[in-house]
């Protein structure tokens, strides 16, 4: 982490965080962090976040780890897979034997090529308190079944000439790389533009079992992840930090992820998961309300005074209406709570 108004400091320190996120994209939840020496690799350290974090929660709560080239680690893969059944998405570098044979692979008659069209979005269910439970859960079934059928379509249609496309090939059971203990699936996505030349990726899964469009749109999560650190460290005041000392060092980052994290948990608690692409200034001038104002009720009929023209009317209200406008201000506060509690809809 690098601190704008103290240049000794950069570079000085690291931060690893392991962000936890579903396809709808509702939450990110920071769920491991660690502040480390500049000079150290992060490589092992996320790796020991991700065995710390299902030794607190358990196996099969964490799926698939989500990383990028510079987090190639063949042993801890496996390891990950082995002991945790958690599978990992990586990209392979250009220099890697693995890359070479399955880039190979691609050049013989039976490798197949499919279109790839990103995967839908599932429609979030509808929160309309007038409906039933079960009426929001089938029409959002049947909004996701709608756009999977929309998706599969599109795959089945060939591209047409001159229009950039993505097309995808796997290979199973690869064990060219010898410092994985286990089997990988790698899917080749070659990248063709207007003019017909290609550019060919790979990126390389533990898992046996998904298809290769599902470990592309996977690993595409990754860009929101990105934007979520970005979030953090540039809106967040993450590096806002003028100390030298370690442990306030961490105590800023720790702190600012800390309420990073329990402000998505509210936004996905109150409903309002579309806020969490915001910014904190932006999420927060929506979220606190914009004009206070105290409603007066007197036989079926309300006057909305601001607060300043409430507290002028009670300065100015002549005996006995006042000292009966007291009392019966002094039993809503008693009250307060209880009212709060038993809140129901007008």
């Amino acid at each position: 982490m690098e601190g704008p108004a103290n240049r000794s400091l950069r570079r000085c320190y690291k931060l690893v965080s392991l962000v936890h996120l579903n396809r709808q994209l509702d939450f990110f939840f920071v769920v491991g962090a660690r502040v480390i020496s500049g000079r150290r690799h992060e490589c092992p350290i996320l790796y020991e976040l991700v065995e710390g974090l299902v030794k607190a929660v358990g196996r099969d709560v964490m799926k698939i780890l989500i990383v990028d080239r510079g987090l190639l680690d063949g042993p801890l893969m496996g390891r990950l897979k082995k002991q945790d059944r958690i599978d990992t998405n990586v990209p392979v570098r250009t220099n890697m034997d693995l890359y070479a044979d399955v880039i190979g692979l691609t050049r013989s008659r039976d490798f197949r090529w499919e279109p790839y069209v990103s995967s839908p979005t599932p429609a979030r269910p509808l929160t309309t308190p007038h409906q039933p439970l079960g009426i929001q859960k089938r029409k959002a079934k049947r909004q996701q079944t709608l756009a999977e059928r929309k998706a599969q379509a599109a795959v089945h249609q060939t591209a047409p000439a001159g229009i950039p496309h993505t097309l995808l090939g796997i290979e199973r059971d690869l064990r060219s790389w010898s410092d994985c203990p286990i089997p990988l699936t790698a899917v080749v996505s070659r990248e063709v533009n207007e003019h017909g030349e290609f550019k060919d990726w790979v990126i390389v899964s533990t898992s046996s079992s998904l298809t290769a469009t599902q470990i592309r749109s996977t690993y595409e999560l990754r860009t929101a992840i990105e934007e979520r650190h970005r979030q953090y460290k540039c809106f967040w005041d993450l590096t806002h930090m003028h100390s030298r000392a370690f442990s306030l060092v961490i105590n800023q980052a720790l702190f600012v992820l800390l309420a990073y994290t329990l402000l998505q948990a509210h936004l996905r608690l109150r409903k309002r998961q579309e806020l969490n692409r915001r910014t904190c200034t932006s999420v927060f001038g929506l979220l606190t309300p914009t004009l206070q104002v105290v409603a007066v009720y007197y036989q079926q009929r309300f006057c909305l005074f601001s607060i300043a023209e409430f507290a002028a009317i009670l300065l100015t209200i002549a005996d006995p209406a006042r000292s009966k406008l007291l009392a019966k201000i002094n039993r809503i506060e008693k009250n307060l709570y209880s009212l709060l509690e038993n809140a129901r809809s007008p």
